[in-house]
């Protein structure tokens, strides 16, 4: 019988949302652990597109990651800027244009998912 590593076992649990959260926090900067989306949404969501274990999340995060801190970094617009003051504050809107960074980790999961498999993962299909 095979041994398994504990990075194996790790890699095989199934996902939660407090697992994807642990993932990002591994992957990406601590400045885009923010806002109040429920990483359990996108257990769901990943599902439909096979991603239903850690090792598959992080596959996946990992594949993007380079294009997903660049996206993160494209200026946003006037308006998408007025926006975002009106829903986070000026307060956040000005150190997050100072250090160039605008999505949550749900958000660069789903970005992810889009790069991945295409149009499919934009479309809410519950």
């Amino acid at each position: 019988m095979r041994k398994i590593s504990a990075r194996q076992k790790l890699n095989m649990r199934p996902l939660s949302g407090e697992l994807i959260h642990k993932v990002m926090k591994g992957i990406f900067p601590k400045r885009n652990d923010y806002g109040t989306a429920s990483f359990d949404e996108l257990v769901p969501e990943l599902a439909r597109f096979g991603i239903d274990t850690v090792g598959k999340l992080r596959a996946l995060m990992t594949k993007h990651h380079r294009r997903l801190l660049k996206i993160d970094r494209d200026p946003l617009a006037t308006w998408e800027q007025r926006h975002f003051s009106e829903s986070f504050g000026k307060e956040f809107v000005d150190d997050a244009v100072k250090k160039q960074y605008w999505f949550a980790y749900p958000a660069l999961v789903r970005i992810a998912a889009e790069l991945e498999f295409g149009e499919a993962a934009a479309v809410d299909e519950k």
